[in-house]
């Protein structure tokens, strides 16, 4: 005999658009053979500019949505002689939370003037990036206005601050890197429900 082959649908894999990294097993946990050799191929691009670990895990690295398409790993061995093949579809689609939370911040202030609130919001843009980096979230700052206060004196006014807060800035799925797909689907769950 030659040898033999088989074809197995592997089902639809979800990553999150933007993840800092997302590892896919060739085959599932627990298969074992002997001495593998792993060759991955994407419907929409050459195989050659596929990222692969030496475990045959086919890494992404901050995932676009243009990476979603169909995967297939082949895992190639020779059992007792005999030269055998699994191959391994997988579906990719990437996802994303549309949005985020727009909120607006009122200060209070002595003046309105341009290089004034340019300072002030290069300071909170600085503080908020900090936030950001320690919550693994983003802020886009919308746009800003002053106008007057009605119940202080004429000389005040209010800055008023827009901003969109995003739960899923960089890194956000840092702790979800593991080998085992199930705990990654589950910690990605987890992450998502504690961010909104």
């Amino acid at each position: 005999p030659n040898g033999s082959s088989w074809e197995h649908q592997g089902g639809h894999i979800f990553i999150h658009a933007e993840s800092s990294l997302f590892s896919l097993p060739c085959s599932p946990t627990g298969m074992e053979v002997p001495n593998p050799t792993y060759h991955w191929v994407h419907d929409k691009e050459d195989h050659g500019n596929l990222k692969v670990s030496e475990q045959g895990h086919l890494l992404f690295k901050e995932f676009q949505a243009g990476e979603s398409g169909n995967y297939s790993c082949t895992i190639s061995y020779m059992e007792r002689g005999l030269s055998k093949s699994q191959t391994f579809h997988y579906s990719v689609l990437g996802y994303h939370v549309l949005g985020g939370l727009e909120t607006v911040l009122l200060f209070q202030s002595k003046r309105c003037e341009e290089k004034w609130t340019k300072k002030f919001l290069w300071i909170l843009q600085d503080s908020l990036n900090q936030v950001a980096a320690k919550q693994h979230c983003k802020f886009q700052l919308m746009g800003f206005s002053c106008f007057p206060t009605l119940n202080e004196p004429l000389h005040k006014v209010f800055v008023e601050v827009q901003l969109q807060v995003s739960f899923f800035g960089p890194h956000w799925d840092e702790r979800c890197v593991s080998q085992d797909q199930e705990k990654v689907a589950n910690c990605y769950h987890r992450v998502i429900q504690q961010n909104i």
